[in-house]
């Protein structure tokens, strides 16, 4: 009993472990296309960025609070909001991920502005500036949703809105960006016109990353060995498996129909093995993105 107490909170740890390892490379990965792509070229996709870079502009020259500052500032305000709404780990996790953004966020300013004044932006193509503004902050943020945190800022509002709508996370955060991002217009026609295709576009980038990142294959396999292919799903993939029975249309031959879900990597080897084990097996292979439960995603 104290065993398995033990290597259940092991396992718990690692887990973790491995999920605050890749909120930081996400949160970095955001932290870089924030600060090095897109405030430098005052392109406003939403968020509290965006707020942020258009108060900067708004505001009188010297004025005291930076970028930075006031998107700590918003991010605070909407994490206690998170905490309300969305749970203790949700919460921990979005203080985590905005400390990380803003600190790193501040030190990449003082880089530009104190180190080497006007490294950025680092190229005066303001489409491939606004490309990679849109790729890393879509990744990153794809990469902070899946592992059940948030960048903080409207990213809380838009796991809102997917707690209680189960709208995709993307096309949330573009539903509440939107009208942050119409404040891109007051610093020209070319700068909102690039804002309005990135926002649109990171929209896509996080849902098809989270989407590539959910993938499973499932297996249905019309066999007449269930015993030896259900022992090999269960003692060598250690993956469950339902079966009923069936038969076929034309022979009258009883079968037995098998389905199980799987990661991708697992089935590379399952189909051949499969048919070494039964080589008139019948298998239908189909890719998911929305398997929940047993050892595959939980529900937020």
């Amino acid at each position: 009993m104290v065993r398995n107490t033990i290597m259940h909170e092991d396992s718990k740890f690692k887990t973790v472990l491995k999920e605050y390892f890749m909120l930081t490379v996400g949160t970095l990965i955001v932290t870089v296309g924030l600060y090095v792509f897109l405030i430098p070229n005052s392109f406003i996709m939403g968020g509290v960025t965006g707020i942020s870079v258009m108060l900067s502009h708004v505001l009188p020259e010297g004025f005291p609070i930076t970028t930075a500052g006031f998107a700590t500032i918003f991010n605070i305000l909407l994490l206690l909001v998170g905490f309300a709404f969305l749970g203790r780990d949700f919460g921990f996790k979005t203080v985590y991920t905005s400390i990380l953004l803003s600190a790193v966020g501040m030190g990449i300013e003082y880089l530009g502005t104190t180190v080497y004044p006007g490294l950025f932006p680092l190229t005066d193509n303001l489409f491939l500036e606004m490309c990679v503004a849109v790729l890393l902050p879509g990744i990153g943020t794809a990469i902070i949703f899946y592992n059940k945190g948030s960048g903080g800022g409207t990213d809380v509002v838009a796991m809102i809105f997917k707690k209680y709508t189960r709208i995709e996370s993307g096309r949330a955060l573009l539903y509440v960006d939107f009208v942050i991002m119409l404040s891109a217009y007051i610093r020209g026609i070319e700068i909102g016109m690039l804002s309005t295709l990135g926002l649109f576009a990171k929209a896509m980038i996080i849902d098809k990353f989270i989407e590539s990142l959910n993938r499973s294959k499932y297996f249905t396999i019309v066999t007449t060995y269930p015993d030896e292919v259900g022992d090999y799903i269960n003692k060598v993939l250690h993956r469950g498996a339902t079966m009923w029975k069936g038969m076929g249309v034309y022979t009258h031959e009883e079968k037995y129909i098998l389905l199980v879900a799987m990661n991708t990597r697992q089935s590379k080897v399952v189909r051949d093995t499969i048919k070494q084990i039964d080589p008139h097996a019948f298998i239908v292979v189909d890719n998911t993105s929305d398997i929940v439960g047993n050892g595959f995603r939980a529900m937020l």
